[in-house]
């Protein structure tokens, strides 16, 4: 087709190529400009390996024996971004523009792989890590975690709504578990975000005030915030549509969960309860399908930085167990992964707690306080330090125990016998 628009131009093949030569030109003009800065620091500091192409079609896997620093030189770091979060606050015009000039980039050449029908991306993660999903082994997961008890009784609309997402994740996603995850974990942060604004609403009304409940969603975001770091280091963002995507999905989703909650926090609670339960289907079959190539990978620096850093009070805030109980290892991205589901499977114990809260007003109370009292009437109240009373216990006692089994299986790669002794939660 190329030949002959230079043989016989007419003039839709002449726009065509105006469009494409505009297209092409853009990119190159709005890359060179916005960040000469950072490519020179990548070509100096951070140099790609010699032993790693950059194939279109059959990326290499990146191994531990090619005699280079992986976290250093694989791994992307907040300077290598396809994106910039900005260097300081500014107005909502100027910052508007700014991300409009550095997204600009990335859609036009998103518009041009679509043009010449062929989708190329401008690194080799994550392909590059060798890694895979099975839909069918998340769905086989989900049922049998439903069938030991460990199900949610959600709302017909809430598990409509979470049913379509979840066949929109398998079709999108699909063979892109970490691209998969980024999105997971950008949507996953904006309930705690929707929480705290409805909380801080009721509160500036002179309604309502709980200052340890936002104290725990803070927490909350934050253990989601570093789940998507990781997921970034690792590439999971190097898509302008997938980025596009999950941001817009973002903000429909807060504004939804403003609006339910508004209504009934239970509810609210309940569908952040269904979509934590999932991605603890998701990991954990991640986990199982990849276990050797994830044990020969290097966790990135934030992995590290969370979860064994100095400062772990974040980490414990956002549990429904005593503080200081859970130190998880973080030697090799299985360590990453398996500390990641656990996280949500203790969101898994938090949202039910919430919702315990908002029927029966058995406050959820971070694990840094140390004094709390026994409700009066067992039934709960709203003292300001009593212990979370639950609604299901049957249904929190059936988790522990899938949650315990899951952790020994993903820990040591063998189900454990249903009858042998789980660890104390």
């Amino acid at each position: 087709r190329g030949r002959d628009w230079v043989k016989d131009p007419g003039p839709s093949s002449m726009w065509a190529q105006h469009t494409c030569v505009a297209l092409v030109l853009g990119t190159l003009s709005v890359e060179s400009s916005l960040r000469p800065a950072a490519a020179a620091h990548r070509a100096t500091l951070r140099p790609r390996p010699r032993g790693l192409s950059m194939s279109l079609t059959e990326p290499p896997l990146v191994r531990t024996d090619m005699g280079i620093d992986i976290e250093r030189d694989i791994y992307l770091h907040p300077d290598e971004k396809p994106y910039s979060d900005g260097s300081r606050p500014a107005g909502a015009p100027k910052l508007a523009k700014a991300n409009f000039e550095r997204q600009f980039g990335a859609l036009a050449s998103s518009a041009w792989e679509a043009l010449v029908g062929r989708e190329v991306t401008n690194t080799t993660l994550p392909d590059c890590l060798g890694l895979e999903l099975s839909n069918e082994a998340v769905a086989e997961a989900e049922r049998r975690r439903e069938a030991a008890n460990s199900g949610v009784d959600a709302h017909p609309v809430s598990r409509a709504l979470y049913d379509v997402g979840c066949f929109f994740l398998d079709n999108f996603f699909d063979g892109r578990p970490i691209q998969r995850f980024w999105f997971l974990e950008t949507v996953a942060r904006i309930p705690y975000f929707s929480y705290t604004s409805m909380l801080h609403l009721y509160e500036s009304f002179g309604w309502w005030r709980v200052p340890q409940l936002r104290k725990v969603h803070t927490a909350e975001e934050w253990n989601e915030l570093h789940h998507l770091l990781i997921m970034e280091a690792l590439g999971g963002d190097a898509l302008w549509k997938d980025r596009f995507l999950a941001l817009h999905a973002a903000i429909v989703y807060y504004w939804l969960l403003i609006v339910t909650f508004l209504f009934s926090p239970r509810i609210a609670y309940q569908f952040m309860e269904l979509l934590e339960a999932h991605a603890v289907d998701t990991y954990s079959t991640f986990v199982k399908q990849n276990r050797e190539r994830l044990r020969e990978l290097p966790p990135p620096a934030v992995a590290r930085s969370y979860y064994t850093g100095a400062d772990l009070y974040m980490f414990d805030d956002f549990m429904m167990r005593e503080a200081g109980t859970r130190r998880p290892p973080c030697d090799h991205l299985l360590d990453v992964f398996v500390n990641i589901c656990e996280d949500e499977g203790e969101h898994v114990k938090t949202m039910r707690a919430c919702q315990d809260y908002a029927v029966l007003g058995s406050l959820v109370l971070s694990p840094h306080i140390e004094e709390r009292l026994e409700p009066k009437d067992g039934r709960g109240s709203f003292d300001d330090n009593v212990r979370p009373t639950t609604l299901t216990p049957e249904k929190r006692a059936a988790w522990e125990s899938w949650t315990n089994k899951l952790h020994d299986e993903m820990r040591t790669g063998e189900a454990e016998d249903e009858h042998h002794g789980t660890r104390a939660s």
